[in-house]
């Protein structure tokens, strides 16, 4: 046998000597003998109660008792108070709500949890804490004590309640932006150092686009709205809210009253608000300038995408005339066939499906008229006009008629036997389209009232005045003439039923014809006295510009070139009359005192000198009348006889 099992062999049986157990378990007993006297002599401290305290405040802590954290000292702890000698604490805290323990060794008085008497930091819930207290440092030898408590920290209640709102209105029409507001019911409850938020939430998803101190806000678009109060503690940081992001869920999650743990509230139902907004969107022409084609020309535009229709609406396009936007057609697509030039546009009109259309009278209602029913524009209708639309200027199909112009080689002509023929060559050649005629109409020259037409330009007259021939050519399948009533119809009346004078046929008149003049057979001596080399003629369309009748221009003409002169005055023995005898002209003179008697009475037909004569040396010194009388003409004056 070696040395190693020798000597370990020699242990063995030593350890198993009777003398060696015996003494072994005296020192055994005797340690249980000293710890015992040690107790109970008070050599051995005990643990007599538990306190939350913070160093200067404590409050004993009662088992199975409820305490407010916010009531506590500030920064408690809890604290075993001590009797006797001990140099070690053992806690074992257990959260009887989440199962949780925490174990602690404190070597140094105070034994607080946490160590070193620093704040409780488990917060709120239900606990048990067993404290054993011990003889030795680091939680070893004899246990001196040990002692068990249940308690439950709560918070205080959250007294903040966000109440509740009503909608000013639940349903709204919106054609833009639009305001939406609620009114506080009085049931809200604000502790101090608490503020009021409003938050705005659209869908069902409460997702957050607004927040405001009052319940109001301007949306655009449509859809479901929420106005929410939040009742919040100052300070609270709300930068967490990011808008169009956030939902009012996650906000209620983060609170007591939905699980959370912030002392705050939302009125999560809140004042729902539906907005409707029909929007009629716009439209882009496909051709903003059409050309008439055989008498008709299709007119479209396109939407550009940006309408909207809601649930129950319909959508209509309307075709409207001119700046005053008269309807004249509605259809289901934006695009229309017309058959007269002018300014069209179409607008997009969204409506509800229900709405009575038959208000609209076809040339008669506006688009200003619809417009002012709709909320857009000032009424109650909820609905969209497109206003401005899309604008489509018509033009009349190219028209290659053309008049050309006449010229009147003898524009002065005399009535012979109570007739006279007036006639006009051309001057510029017409553009007679095929399918087109030609012809000449005879007017007025002053009113152009149409007194009659013919296929050449000649025209056979039996009354003096000024008179115009004009050209004319046109279509006879789109211009009926039989609209024409002689002595009434004008130049002028069917100038505007053209193209050229802004109406919709495409014809050509003349209107600046050459003005003709026909005048009785002793004013033709007249002219020829007065005028030579033409210039009457010359004349003829500077009269007519001057003058507004035939008969004022006779008058004045006779006026101005047949001046009559009674010299010399007074007078003595012999009067003269100077004056103009026209062609088989006859003047009767009288000469009577200032009582009306005759005195003297002769006639004219020939003149001396261009004078005439009378005897007046049987009339005694006065004042006479003298008057000189023909059927073109009727003279008056005083003479003084000496």
């Amino acid at each position: 046998m070696n040395k190693f099992k020798q000597k370990a062999m020699s242990k063995i049986l030593h350890f198993r000597s009777p003398n060696l157990k015996i003494s072994l378990f005296v020192f055994i007993l005797s340690l249980f003998s000293i710890s015992y006297a040690q107790k109970s002599s008070g050599w051995c401290g005990n643990i007599h109660e538990f306190e939350f305290s913070n160093g200067n405040e404590s409050v004993t802590i009662e088992n199975n008792a409820t305490y407010d954290i916010n009531e506590l000292p500030h920064g408690f702890y809890v604290n075993s108070l001590i009797d006797g000698y001990s140099q070690s604490l053992r806690y074992r805290v257990k959260n009887l709500d989440t199962g949780e323990i925490y174990n602690i060794i404190e070597n140094f008085l105070p034994y607080t949890y946490p160590a070193g008497g620093n704040e409780w930091d488990l917060g709120t819930g239900t606990f048990k804490v067993t404290a054993r207290l011990y003889f030795r440092n680091g939680g070893r030898g004899w246990i001196c004590d040990k002692k068990s408590i249940k308690f439950t920290i709560t918070d205080p209640p959250c007294l903040a309640e966000a109440g509740t709102l009503t909608a000013t209105s639940s349903s709204v029409c919106s054609t833009g932006e639009v305001m939406i507001s609620a009114q506080a019911n009085g049931d809200a409850v604000v502790p101090s150092d608490y503020s009021v938020l409003y938050v705005l939430t659209q869908g069902d998803g409460l997702v957050i686009q607004q927040v405001s101190a009052t319940p109001d806000f301007t949306v655009q678009g449509g859809g479901d709205y929420t106005i929410h109060t939040l009742v919040y503690p100052n300070g609270l940081d709300l930068s967490i809210v990011e808008l169009g992001v956030t939902t009012g869920f996650d906000v209620n999650s983060l609170l007591i009253q939905g699980g959370g743990e912030l002392c705050a509230s939302l009125d999560v139902a809140g004042a729902p608000i539906h907005i409707t907004n029909p929007d009629a969107g716009t439209l882009t022409a496909t051709s903003s300038t059409v050309t008439l084609d055989g008498g008709s020309a299709m007119i479209s535009a396109t939407p550009n995408g940006d309408a909207n229709q809601p649930n129950g609406y319909s959508t209509l396009f309307v075709l409207t005339q001119g700046d005053g936007l008269v309807i004249e057609q509605v259809g289901g697509t934006p695009d229309f066939t017309v058959t007269e030039a002018g300014d069209y546009t179409i607008h997009t009109l969204v409506y509800p499906s229900d709405l009575d259309l038959s208000i609209v009278q076809l040339g008669v209602t506006t688009g200003f008229d619809v417009n002012s029913l709709l909320v857009q524009g000032g009424g109650s209708v909820c609905a969209s006009l497109d206003v401005a639309g899309a604008p489509i200027t018509v033009e009349h199909e190219k028209c290659t008629a053309q008049a050309g112009t006449l010229f009147t080689e003898h524009p002065l002509q005399c009535l012979y036997n109570g007739v006279a023929t007036i006639s006009a060559v051309i001057d510029e050649a017409p553009s007679v389209p095929i399918g087109y005629v030609q012809l000449y109409v005879l007017t007025d020259a002053f009113d152009l009232t149409i007194l009659n037409v013919n296929t050449i330009p000649e025209f056979t007259i039996n009354h003096s005045g000024f008179y115009r021939i004009h050209s004319l050519v046109y279509d006879p399948s789109t211009l009926d003439l039989s609209i024409v009533q002689f002595g009434v119809t004008t130049g002028f009346d069917v100038n505007s039923l053209l193209i050229q004078g802004g109406g919709q046929i495409c014809a050509s008149l003349e209107i600046h014809a050459p003005v003709s003049l026909v005048v009785p057979g002793f004013f033709c001596s007249f002219f020829n006295n007065f005028f030579s080399r033409g210039e009457a003629t010359n004349d003829v369309n500077d009269w007519a510009s001057e003058f507004n009748s035939y008969e004022t221009f006779e008058e004045s003409m006779l006026n101005e070139l047949t001046h009559t002169s009674v010299y010399p005055n007074p007078v003595r023995t012999e009067l003269n009359i100077k004056t103009v005898v026209l062609e088989n002209e006859i003047i009767n003179y009288t000469i009577a005192d200032m009582q009306g008697r005759l005195l003297k009475r002769g006639i004219i037909s020939t003149l001396s000198d261009d004078k005439h004569q009378i005897d007046m040396n049987n009339l005694s010194s006065g004042t006479y009348i003298v008057n000189l009388n023909s059927k073109y003409r009727n003279f008056t004056t005083k003479i003084q006889v000496e």
